[in-house]
């Protein structure tokens, strides 16, 4: 270790020690010290400690009465030294001559220089409160702090990404140009970048090392000597130098922030290199919670639009086989045996063409109100609202061993129901609705369609197509099934065949069918309440 130490003004003087460790401080009464500075008598008998741990020198105060100071700021902490540091001790000034805290050693590459890295996998705590002057780590720490205080008052992540910008370019006076990048899919896109009237001079290449090496890391352009060429990106934007720093939140890598420079001799240095990943893990928490938010906003909607769907017990166990795999997810599959219900207002056309537009909205209203409680009471699923039609399904989502007969006492209830209501339709005035049923059972492909944020639940097939045939046969007030319904519910019905005469006898050949007339046995189950 080669020291050089002056007193005032006279002529400074070297010392030179193989020692690690040496104490510096004035010789008293034969307790002895490395590094006398003898005659200043404002320095204190063990004044300092310098020690050199792997190439690094570090500087601890020793309790000295008139502090030790680096570069004009008086350190309380064990602090990492850089060539060309002042040291103040007393009345004495001290150069560490020798460049024993250098960076690590610059990488040449085939794109540039690397001349320093932090890694990704460090605390912010320990980036922010890594040795340095108290100047630097309050510097840090404000950036920290402002950085954190500005994100948590956003919601949206272009905002977040606009402001994490803003912030990077304000802590780092070099910075003359930032940007976070984020990705999707293993592809980096811009998210927000100073300045924004330019295109963002990032350079993929380096940032796909960033997140490869899950590193910060500084880069410079190659001296002449040197015999790397960077990428055609940094040459078109004049960059000089530049930092990347990877957005990683619990080992998942979100994304890139990067400051440049494209001034002559301008560099980064390492307390740069720092702040930069400390502040780029900062940003990832928040970009990781937002986009945890927002995902779960999502869901909320996706689930409460489909669960309208369903009764509350098939909900139920919707809600947690949602919670189990995650995400409802679109796609189809094949069941067999599924029983549809399709339920119309018979000349409803003719009834709504006499009426006021909100007249038809209340009467509709009114009757899915009656109508869908008694679906979900037998465990049915609202497929969808064909102006005055209901398709019910019976027996999906999930199989269901009574859904026959569940649909039928659902259909006779819904009838009876109905007919309760129409004395109230007559006392205000309006016309009377008298529905068709009709119920028929077989395969179906169910499942969610849509896109992720406007799914429905649906069943498509053949049996659904001749569920609204029987249900087109249906005179006012009836519920007609099919014979493959009929002979599920034989005995608990009672029922007269009827043929369904098909509006295009050539290609579509009469349906034989049954009217339910009534129950065989009464149901003890009551109906539900009527407002």
């Amino acid at each position: 270790m080669l020291i050089s130490y002056a007193h005032l003004s006279d002529p400074p003087q070297q010392f030179e020690t193989e020692a690690e460790t040496i104490v510096v401080g004035r010789l008293w009464r034969g307790q002895a010290v490395d590094l006398d500075l003898t005659p200043d008598n404002t320095v204190s008998r063990r004044h300092a400690r310098l020690s050199q741990e792997n190439g690094v020198v570090w500087l601890e105060d020793l309790g000295s009465t008139g502090g030790t100071w680096v570069n004009g700021q008086r350190i309380t902490t064990k602090t990492r030294l850089a060539p060309g540091d002042k040291i103040t001790m007393g009345q004495t000034t001290l150069k560490v001559v020798s460049e024993l805290a250098p960076l690590p050693t610059a990488e040449v590459t085939p794109e540039g220089v690397l001349t320093s890295s932090v890694s990704a996998a460090d605390s912010p705590s320990a980036l922010i409160l890594a040795a340095a002057s108290l100047e630097i780590i309050r510097r840090r720490l404000t950036a920290f702090y402002e950085l954190g205080a500005a994100l948590g008052t956003l919601d949206t992540v272009e905002s977040l990404a606009r402001t994490v910008v803003q912030h990077l370019r304000r802590a780092i006076p070099r910075a003359k140009r930032a940007a976070l990048l984020l990705q999707d899919e293993g592809r980096l896109s811009p998210a927000a970048f100073i300045p924004e009237t330019v295109k963002p001079s990032i350079s993929l290449n380096l940032a796909r090392q960033a997140i490869e090496k899950q590193q910060a890391f500084t880069w410079r352009l190659p001296a002449a000597e040197e015999t790397a060429r960077p990428f055609d990106s940094v040459i078109l934007h004049g960059t000089r130098c530049a930092m990347y720093a990877p957005l990683i939140w619990k080992g998942e890598v979100l994304g890139v922030v990067f400051v440049d420079n494209t001034d002559p001799g301008s560099t980064f240095d390492e307390d740069d290199l720092r702040l930069l990943m400390a502040m780029a893990s900062q940003a990832a928490m928040f970009v990781k919670n937002h986009t945890l938010q927002q995902d779960l906003r999502r869901q909320e909607v996706v689930r409460s639009n489909l669960l309208r769907q369903f009764s509350p017990q098939v909900a139920e166990r919707l809600e947690r086989m949602l919670k189990e795999s995650g995400e409802w997810k679109l796609g189809g599959k094949r069941a067999e045996p599924v029983t549809v219900l399709v339920s119309d207002v018979r000349g409803f056309t003719t009834l709504a063409a006499g009426m006021e537009p909100g007249d038809v909205v209340e009467v509709l209203n009114e009757l899915f109100r009656i109508c869908i409680p008694i679906i979900f009471k037998y465990n049915g699923t609202v497929d969808k609202y064909v102006g005055d039609s209901i398709l019910a399904v019976f027996g999906s989502p999930e199989p269901d061993a009574r859904q026959w007969e569940n649909a039928v006492r659902a259909a006779l209830e819904m009838q009876q129901a109905v007919r309760a209501y129409q004395e109230r339709w007559q006392s205000r005035g309006l016309p009377v609705c008298q529905v068709g049923i009709g119920i028929h059972t077989g395969a179906v492909l169910h499942g969610f369609i849509g896109v992720a944020e406007r799914m429905e639940y649906t069943v498509i097939g053949d049996a659904v197509n001749r569920a609204v045939r029987y249900c087109d046969g249906a005179e006012r007030g009836e519920v007609v099934i099919s014979p493959a319904v009929h002979q599920r519910v034989a005995d608990l019905v009672e029922a007269v065949p009827r043929t369904i005469r098909t509006k295009h006898p050539e290609s579509e050949p009469d349906m034989e069918a049954f009217v339910v007339q009534a129950l065989k046995f009464k149901s003890t189950e009551p109906l539900p309440a009527l407002e």
